[in-house]
Parts: structure tokens; C-alpha cells; sequence
């Protein structure tokens, strides 16, 4: 066991952000860290690369952070000066209906002239302080509430919307519980989301609370400058292209086996920190007892996803792209989720004179579009964005990313997956799970989800 003033020993299974975040903070405070990661990189799905000119992001387009403890991280880490704010102009969302391309309402006088929402569907929005509050403990579905407090309308083009450009998801299968935790908790503690928000304003303002106010922001060379640096900086022993041969609980804390290019190891640690995608989970080497409980955790649905870099010259795009980019609901029955104007976002996206798009395909609504084939997907995408920015000849530049397994979806019954593996680090002590299935899914909400997981072990 460890001596009084020796760090703790932790192992990390897994190198994308939130295993790398978690290792950052652990090393930082003192502990002696190992991670692990089966791949020849760290990052996961964050992947900045630059072609011809082009910034292409494989995975998330840029990070929105959410809390002032991730804006910290970003600090300690020295990457505050480095940080690109999105333009102004992304304040602006576009969104399909009946084949035109609309800004959607930022404000009270935008929503009573926007021509997506017919009147009787504004009518019924503001019916929404009036409707009874569903049971606390009800897990519905984001269609089922949206449609119970807000109408049809707005969850056609609205919500439906927003679900595909977050989660890729199903807002008949996600869960508004656990996908949007504060939605919920308007309704849940003041029985009303418009009445709860103001309630909410008035609470903070007695309070003297000022509420963050979310940042959209990126790199100059992209997301992958924060994964980069987490790998570069972190006090952590950092083992890529590392297969896990065993992971056992005995009483003097963790045995951990693995084989990398030095050779096999096996060594014990105070904690183990697993930060791998949930349907990896049951296939890790497991001791026997603990692979029976793995297998009895609930299973989550990760869609997949194909992401798409299209660049153009300037003037074969007739659409402005004022913009953050275009969302699609589904009820416009396209084949593809919708397109984010990178170029207009963020400087340094696309070579004079160009633009570039990022499109995504496939998804919880339709998985069968996301193809693996990059000349599949740009024909796909061309096909269906063509009448709607008034494109005109074929992308100068191309750049496909197909993930198989991209994005855990939250849906209805997420609560008994996330109490499974409570349960199983109540039993087996110091085991933790840290990764985008637990706590949110964006990159800030992992950062946040790192911190905390780090700030448990260490009290410990």
C-alpha cells in the first residue's frame, strides 16, 4: 500500500478527451498515472487534420463551453490565448421547412413573424405556462414532452431539429431527463419552462448568481489542439498502440495487465479509471466476477455517423451562409442531418476565395445513409443540399470520416444504465467510469465530468 506522502497510483483505460482530462487533473494533483490506449493516438474522435488548404475536423466542428470550469481547464492548460471565439454572425441558425431555407426567431418579435410556426402554433407555445407538470419520476422522451408543453410544431421544427445536430438522435427514443437535464428541471421544480426560466432570472438576480453564458469557440489548427496539448503537458505515463490483458480487484487495490512495444506489464494501482465507449466496456479483460456484472449492464445505442468536409470556390454557392450552419428536420424527409458553414464560423477553415461545409449523415433517425464510402456520401450530400444553397458544380475538395459507433444516445431508461454503474463502483472500490455517456456528451461536459471524477479519487 501506498506510504503516507507517496501519490496515489492510477491506471486510465482509454485516450480520448475525457481519459486524457482525467489523467491531466490526477497527474497535476500529485498522483502517479498510467494510461492506456489501445490505438497509435490519443484524441478518440477528436481529429484535426489540414488538406489542400482545408481545416477538416473528423469529429466535433469546434466546442461549446459551458461552464466557467472548463473555461479554467482551458486556462491551466495555457490555451486561453489561443482560443478562436466563433464569428458573430454564428449566432444565426438556419432551418429547412417545406424546402426553403428560414433563420430561426432569437427573438420575441422573431418568433411571432416567423413563418415556421403557422398561428395556431404560436398560439399553442403560449399556452405552455398553463399545462400540469408530468410526475417527477416519469422518464418520457423528448417528443412526448415537447409536444405535451409546446406542441407538434415545435418539435418538427425545432427540437426534432436540435436532438439530430446534438445527439444525431431520436427525440422519440432520447430522454429529456437525462439529454437535456435543465429543460427538465424547469419543469420538474417550477412546473413550467417559461415560467420556470423567469423564476430562475429572478432567483439569480436576488442571489447575486450570474449565470455563464456559453462561448462557441475552436483553435486556429482545430479541436485537436486541446487533446494534443492534455497528451504533451499531462504528468501521466501515456502507453499508446497498449492492449489490456487483465484488470482484477484484490485486496491490495488493482492488478493491471497490458502488452505494449516494450513488452507485457502488470502492475498494481490504487484506482482504475475507465474512460472507453459503454459498448467496450463488457469487452475488457475483466476478472470473472466483475465480467458478470459488466454483461448485466444495460447496452447503449451509439448510431452511426458518416462526417463530411465539402469545400467550394466562393461564387458556386448562392447562399449567403450568414450563419452557424442549417439543421433538417426530419419531417422534410432529407437524407441527410444538415450542414455546418465552417468557413463563416472560423478563420483559417477553407483557402481564399473558398468555403467550406461540414455535413452529417446518418444517425439515430437514419443509420442506413451513413456510409463508409467518401464518393457515396458526397454524392449523397450534393443530391440533398444542392437546391438549398444553390450550389452550382462539383466540391473542389472533399474529406469523409465514417463512424460506425459514433454518439451514446441518452434515450428513455438511460437512468437504470447509469445506476448499473454506480452500483459497480459502490462494489469494487476505486473503480470509476468517466467518458461521454455519463454527465453529457459535448466536449465541455466531459471536461467538467474529468474534473469531477478526479476531484472524487483524490478525496479518497
Amino acid at each position: 500500500m501506498n506510504q503516507p506522502g507517496n501519490p496515489r497510483s492510477i491506471a486510465v483505460i482509454g485516450g480520448g478527451l475525457s481519459g486524457l482530462a482525467a489523467a491531466w487533473r490526477l497527474g497535476h494533483a500529485g498522483a502517479a498515472v498510467t494510461l492506456i490506449e489501445k490505438s497509435a493516438r490519443t484524441g478518440g474522435a477528436v481529429r484535426s487534420e489540414r488538406h489542400d488548404g482545408f481545416l477538416c475536423e473528423a469529429g466535433p466542428n469546434s466546442m461549446l463551453l459551458k461552464s466557467q470550469l472548463a473555461e479554467d481547464f482551458l486556462d491551466e492548460l495555457g490555451l486561453t490565448s489561443e482560443i478562436v471565439d466563433a464569428s458573430p454572425v454564428a449566432n444565426k441558425r438556419f432551418l429547412v421547412k417545406n424546402g426553403r431555407v428560414l433563420p430561426l426567431p432569437m427573438s420575441m418579435g422573431g418568433g411571432i413573424t416567423t413563418p415556421l410556426y403557422s398561428p395556431g402554433g404560436k398560439l399553442r407555445l403560449l399556452a405552455e405556462p398553463f399545462i400540469k407538470a408530468a410526475p417527477a419520476d416519469q422518464d418520457q422522451s423528448v417528443a412526448g414532452f415537447v409536444t405535451r408543453r409546446m406542441g407538434r410544431q415545435f418539435l418538427d421544427y425545432g427540437i426534432a431539429a436540435l436532438v439530430s445536430g446534438i445527439f444525431a438522435g431520436d427525440p422519440e427514443k432520447l430522454s429529456i431527463r437525462y439529454a437535456f437535464p435543465k429543460v427538465w428541471n424547469l419543469e420538474a421544480r417550477y412546473g413550467s419552462l417559461i415560467g420556470g426560466a423567469i423564476k430562475l432570472r429572478k432567483e439569480r438576480k436576488r442571489s447575486g448568481e450570474v449565470a455563464y453564458k456559453p462561448r462557441m469557440m475552436s483553435f486556429p489548427d482545430g479541436i485537436e489542439t486541446l487533446t494534443r496539448r492534455l497528451a504533451a503537458t499531462a504528468s501521466a505515463d501515456i502507453r499508446t498502440d497498449a492492449q489490456p490483458l487483465s484488470l482484477a480487484r484484490t485486496d491490495a487495490g488493482w492488478q493491471v495487465g497490458w502488452r505494449d512495444a516494450s513488452g507485457e506489464h502488470d502492475r498494481r494501482f490504487d484506482a482504475l479509471v475507465v474512460s472507453v465507449p459503454a459498448h467496450v466496456n463488457p469487452g475488457l479483460p475483466w476478472a470473472q466476477e466483475i465480467a458478470a456484472e459488466m454483461a448485466a449492464v444495460p447496452a447503449l445505442y451509439y448510431p452511426p455517423v458518416t462526417t463530411l468536409v465539402l469545400g467550394y470556390r466562393r461564387e458556386q454557392i448562392e447562399h449567403p451562409l450568414d450563419g452557424f450552419g442549417m439543421l433538417i428536420p426530419l419531417v422534410e424527409k432529407r437524407r441527410v442531418l444538415g450542414a455546418i458553414f465552417s468557413s463563416t464560423i472560423f478563420p483559417g477553415r477553407a483557402p481564399d476565395g473558398h468555403v467550406a461545409l461540414m455535413i452529417f449523415i446518418g444517425g439515430a433517425t437514419m443509420p442506413d445513409c451513413a456510409t463508409p464510402g467518401e464518393s457515396g456520401a458526397v454524392s449523397l450530400a450534393t443530391g440533398q443540399l444542392t437546391d438549398l444553397l444553390g450550389i452550382h458544380g462539383e466540391p473542389v475538395f472533399t474529406s469523409a470520416t465514417h463512424w460506425p459507433l459514433a454518439i451514446p444516445q441518452y434515450n428513455v431508461g438511460h437512468g437504470d444504465f447509469l445506476a448499473s454503474l454506480e452500483g459497480l463502483e459502490k462494489r469494487w472500490e476505486g473503480l470509476h467510469f468517466c467518458a461521454n455517456y455519463r454527465g453529457g456528451p459535448g466536449l465541455s461536459d466531459c471536461l467538467d465530468s474529468a474534473r469531477a471524477i478526479a476531484n472524487r479519487i483524490l478525496q479518497r
